[in-house]
């Protein structure tokens, strides 16, 4: 009989509901699912097993994919606050480089909206490559865009992290992992990283989905799925399978690998939004303009699946609820989400060990509950 664990206040119990229903109906093994409200915890459950044999508990951690991609933003976006550079100003201002083959022109805020071109890496990377940066952010900025720069969009599944990580680098000294451990995991007591142990005690591996799923494009289209998900051959293309291996997890990689749990990430995209401890990450200011649209409807590449994005954010959307209007996150392959609302002052976040497919419904019912208490 499943056990979930955890505390609920008082007017959460939906989230609760529809959290073990989560299990009952929709295959969760093990999950855990935060809420934190005005700096109060108001939903912190975990249920299922994090191995065979081995319960989830509140320290269980484990790869949320794309929802690093939400964490590297606010990266950005702070250092951007504290006068580093100006999101609304070239990238090639701060990273010559980038200016090759007509990306000159391109900011910091149309490149992080996915409108640079640069989907996959046109020249094979090995992991290597991507362990010493370097080499990886040279081939990024080195090549041809795959269309004419912030003319049109498409999602960059793992080359977004790279791209706008160098940006960082750049102009602060600090890639992702370390502006996340210098000036918000440490100051708001979380353990997460990029990349991480995957024999840590505290690591629960990604199980990969029940039922594959067919791909709903043409051959070529599927090529260039492959080598966005592998890096050009840098990782696996069994993208789950390789997810709990070292080659994906022995190294940063900003859009795809964060190691964390739901309570650090809901507490996180809370303090974006409040005062957490006297803990404050993101000004009004800089998520009004963050939450402003940039890139949605037909991308070029693949279909229209009615996401919107702001300045390296999900925005609300009709496929992504979360808490109505105003929210901002980032989902994650195989089900994960973790997003903020500005006008409910929350973060919230639920991470899941069994991969569901492209239209997993957990999240979504999670967020339709925690509004329903709102």
């Amino acid at each position: 009989m499943l056990n979930v664990t955890g505390d609920v206040a008082p007017g959460f119990g939906p989230v609760a509901d529809s959290f073990k229903n989560n299990f009952d109906k929709h295959g969760d093994v093990g999950a855990a699912c935060a809420v934190v409200i005005d700096g109060k915890t108001v939903v912190d459950l975990f249920a299922g097993d994090a191995r065979p044999n081995m319960p989830w508990t509140r320290d269980t951690r484990s790869v949320v994919f794309s929802v690093s991609k939400g964490i590297t933003a606010i990266c950005l976006l702070m250092a951007s606050e504290r006068g580093y550079f100006d999101l609304d100003l070239p990238v090639a201002r701060y990273w010559p480089e980038f200016a090759a083959h007509g990306k000159a022109r391109i900011t910091v805020r149309q490149l992080l909206a996915h409108r640079a071109g640069l989907v996959y890496p046109e020249s094979k990377l090995t992991p290597e490559d991507i362990r010493a940066w370097t080499p990886t952010a040279e081939a990024l900025a080195a090549q041809a865009p795959q269309w004419a720069p912030n003319e049109t969009f498409a999602y960059h599944p793992l080359t977004m992290g790279f791209l706008a990580g160098e940006v960082l680098r750049r102009t602060t000294g600090k890639k992702p992992s370390q502006w996340l451990a210098t000036y918000i995991a440490e100051p708001l007591g979380l353990t997460m990283t990029f990349g991480g142990d995957c024999n840590s005690p505290d690591f629960a591996p990604i199980l990969p989905p029940r039922t594959e799923e067919s791909a709903s494009y043409p051959p070529e289209l599927q090529v260039v799925a492959e080598k966005a998900m592998s890096m050009s051959g840098a990782y696996d293309t069994d993208f789950f399978y390789g997810a709990n291996g070292e080659a994906f997890l022995g190294s940063e990689s900003p859009g795809a690998n964060l190691v964390a749990s739901a309570r650090d990430l809901a507490r996180l995209y809370a303090a974006t939004v409040s005062d957490i401890e006297g803990i404050r990450l993101l000004s009004d200011v800089s998520i009004t303009k963050a939450l402003q649209p940039l890139s949605e409807g037909q991308p070029f590449y693949w279909s229209d699946e009615g996401n919107i994005w702001g300045t390296g954010f999900m925005l609300h959307s009709q496929r992504r609820g979360m808490a109505g209007p105003g929210s901002f996150g980032h989902d994650g392959a195989g089900g994960q989400l973790a997003f903020a609302s500005q006008k409910h002052r929350l973060g919230f976040a639920y991470q899941t060990i069994q991969a569901g497919n492209q239209n997993d419904p957990r999240a979504e019912l999670l967020s339709q509950a925690l509004l329903n208490c709102l």
